[in-house]
């Protein structure tokens, strides 16, 4: 796998000229002296970034923020006004459901006229269209007319052709959005794989959690210019957080300060030398509010690092308000070495007490005691602050997930600060050492139910060859 750059984009800008009116066009091809008769929109201004072999590089933002222009001047569809773009020979991209078919011709031929867009001679497609078929799953319709497909028929063929015909660098535009799960696991394996390859994936997707789980590193574009490039879950955080409403950030005046004095002081709290360095977080705020310190402890109030299978670890964080605000609502998580997040959990979710109103200048503590019922590995953490109406937090239980979650402000969001290791258990390994496989263990039971004489009569009982042994042999057995 080469050691250099897949993709250079270097200081791409992409201008429009927006018109007024039709005949406007006609006055700008006659004109004099310099004069406009349209207005500059540069839907790309000063973007530079790079992609290595192998990578999965995300690219988010809201509608309108550059994206499907960044994606069409990097397939070659577009030519920036200004900058450099190198890419491979083979880039093929996914930029719109069934774009590049023609609805008239059959599935098959769709395959071959997609190869000679790519430049993969017709022998080569013919040898492949056996896997083709295989992942696309989608029987004798591929010799039907697309224009008869549904979605999912387009998506599963679609990407079916380009993933079997090996590109170098493959973009995906949402397209994934319209698989069901198991065609949507059959394709990030598949992606996994040609990664392995040194193939380039880029991901366009407002799913913030694909991105932030399966890229490695993200591109966060506002207004066509560059906000964010770097992790992906510190890129995701700083989008939820521009993205977050502001209804909420108002406080009660019903609400009085005094009502909350001495909030939580009455709970351990951690020395100063237990709390972690914050410096290398990834760090989003609103600036109403900020994360101060965050510490993990043992069960004896030790800090800590490495845990074993389902022993408690105390997470500790505190925040300083810079504004007024209504109800805290603070949160934990841990994310896997794959970027998953496998324990997400809030002060709602945990229903505990908070305050009704905090007053600009207050300090705010949060204790969360964690059982590691995990599997075997490191774990990154993170934490989070919103804030929320106390109008809205005393009807929590009669709202909808996405209803209640709209209503929150996003004030500070931290990732990556520190991590965790989860080891095999040393002191009491009853039944067995490892609890569990997979990632979490769940609450469950198990029962076995054992019924003699229900087996067919050509085969031996191991119940009455038991009973018939002799009482010797019992003992020895």
């Amino acid at each position: 796998m080469s050691s250099s750059p897949l993709v250079t984009v270097e200081g791409v800008s992409k201008v429009y000229h927006l018109y007024k009116r039709p005949q406007d066009r006609l006055r700008q091809l006659l004109a004099v002296g310099g004069r406009t008769y349209y207005k500059e929109h540069w839907a790309l201004k000063d973007v530079s970034f790079t992609i290595e072999p192998g990578e999965a590089f995300g690219i988010i933002g809201r509608n309108g923020a550059g994206k499907s222009t960044l994606l069409q001047v990097m397939a070659g569809v577009l030519a920036p006004t200004a900058g450099r773009i190198e890419t491979p020979e083979r880039v093929a991209a996914l930029l719109e459901l069934g774009s590049g078919f023609k609805p008239d011709f059959t599935g098959r031929q769709n395959v071959f006229i997609n190869a000679a867009v790519l430049g993969v001679p017709r022998r080569v497609a013919e040898e492949r269209m056996d896997d083709i078929l295989s992942f696309a799953d989608i029987g004798a319709h591929i010799d039907q007319p697309v224009r008869t497909y549904s979605s999912g028929m387009f998506l599963r063929l679609a990407f079916a052709v380009t993933i079997c015909l090996e590109p170098e660098v493959l973009i995906v535009d949402e397209a994934l959005a319209v698989g069901d799960v198991f065609f949507r696991q059959k394709c990030y394996a598949r992606l996994q794989s040609l990664m392995d390859t040194g193939v380039a994936v880029i991901l366009v997707s407002h799913a913030m959690n694909d991105v932030a789980q399966f890229c490695s590193r993200t591109l966060y574009l506002e207004r066509g210019r560059v906000k964010f490039l770097g992790p992906s879950m510190d890129g995701v955080k700083l989008y939820m957080l521009a993205a977050s409403p502001g209804a909420s950030a108002t406080c009660s005046l019903a609400a009085r300060p005094a009502e909350v004095e001495g909030f939580g002081q009455e709970d351990f709290w951690p020395q100063d030398d237990a709390f972690i360095d914050l410096t290398n977080a990834g760090r989003a705020e609103s600036g109403m509010a900020e994360c101060a310190r965050v510490a993990v402890l043992d069960c004896q109030n030790l800090p800590a690092r490495a845990f074993e299978q389902g022993d408690t670890a105390r997470f500790f964080v505190e925040y300083r308000a810079h504004a007024d605000m209504e109800v805290p609502v603070a949160g934990v998580e841990l994310i896997s070495e794959k970027g998953v997040i496998v324990f997400g959990k809030n002060t709602l979710q945990f229903d505990c007490r908070v305050p009704e109103h905090v007053p600009a200048g207050s300090v705010l503590r949060f204790a969360y005691e964690l059982k590691l019922d995990l599997g075997i590995g490191e774990y990154t953490f993170g934490v989070g602050l919103t804030t929320m109406a106390a109008r809205d937090f005393a009807r929590r239980a009669e709202m909808t997930h996405p209803e209640l979650d709209s209503r929150n402000t996003v004030l500070s969001t931290l990732s990556n600060v520190g991590s965790l290791a989860v080891t095999f258990r040393t002191a009491d390994t009853t039944p067995v050492q490892l609890t569990h496989h997979g990632v979490a263990n769940l609450p469950g039971t198990a029962r076995a139910a054992f019924l003699p004489g229900t087996c067919a009569p050509d085969e031996p009982n191991p119940q009455t060859q038991a009973e018939a042994r002799p009482a010797s042999d019992k003992q020895s057995a």
